[in-house]
C-alpha cells in the first residue's frame, strides 16, 4: 500500500504532466496563444510578438509561426524543469549574459547615428551570432536531458536561424521592418528574464 509520500509524489507528477500537456497544446493553438498572454509577462509577449512580425515581413508567415512556437516551447520546458527542481534557476540563467550582449549590440545597430560600412555591419552581426549561439549551447546543455531528439533539433534550428548574420542584416536593413524593429529594439533594451506563470495553464 502506498504511503502518503508516494501518493503526494504521484499527485504532483500527474499535476505537472497535466500542465505540460496543456502548455504544449497552448503553444501551437489559437486559443492557447491567448492563454500564453497570461502565462508570459508583458515584455516577453511584446518581444515575441514583434520578433514574429519582423520574421513574417522579412521571410514569411509560416516561418514566423514556427520560430515563435519553438521559442515558447523552449521557455515552457525550462520553466517546467525549474519548477520540478531538475534545473537550478541560477544555472539556467547563465543564458542571460550572452543574450543581453546580443540584444545591446542589435539595439545599437538600429541607431541611425551608428552608421557602419557594410563589412563592419557584417562583423557586428557575427558577434551577435556568437552570443546567440552561446545562449543555444547553454540551453541545450541544461535542457538536453529532458528533450527528445526531435526537440533538440528544433532548438538548434531555431538558434541557427535567429543567429544567422545574413538574416539579421537583412531585417536590420529592410525598411518594411522598421516599425516592428523599433518595437523589438525597445523590448530588447528593457529586457528582463521572462516571468512565466504556469498555474495559468492549469486553470
Amino acid at each position: 500500500m502506498a504511503d502518503k509520500g508516494e501518493k503526494k509524489e504521484k499527485k504532483e507528477g500527474a499535476f505537472f504532466k497535466m500542465k505540460k500537456n496543456i502548455a504544449g497544446k497552448a503553444a501551437t493553438s489559437g486559443i492557447g496563444k491567448a492563454v500564453l498572454k497570461k502565462v508570459l509577462d508583458d515584455n516577453t509577449n511584446k518581444l515575441m510578438g514583434s520578433l514574429k512580425k519582423v520574421i513574417e515581413i522579412h521571410v514569411d508567415k509560416k516561418k514566423s509561426e514556427e520560430i515563435q512556437n519553438n521559442l515558447i516551447k523552449i521557455l515552457l520546458k525550462a520553466q517546467f524543469q525549474i519548477e520540478k527542481k531538475n534545473i537550478a534557476p541560477e544555472e539556467f540563467m547563465a543564458v542571460d549574459k550572452p543574450l543581453r550582449k546580443a540584444f545591446r549590440r542589435l539595439v545599437k545597430l538600429n541607431d541611425p547615428q551608428c552608421e557602419k560600412n557594410p563589412q563592419e555591419r557584417i562583423e557586428a552581426f557575427e558577434k551577435v551570432e556568437r552570443n546567440i549561439k552561446k545562449v543555444g549551447k547553454i540551453a541545450g546543455t541544461q535542457l538536453g536531458s529532458f528533450m527528445t531528439h526531435k526537440n533538440k533539433l528544433k532548438l538548434t534550428e531555431t538558434i541557427n536561424f535567429l543567429a544567422n548574420p545574413e538574416f539579421l542584416n537583412g531585417v536590420w536593413s529592410n525598411p518594411k521592418c522598421k516599425a516592428q524593429r523599433e518595437i523589438l529594439c525597445e523590448t530588447m533594451k528593457n529586457f528582463a528574464p521572462p516571468k512565466i506563470n504556469l498555474d495559468e495553464v492549469a486553470e
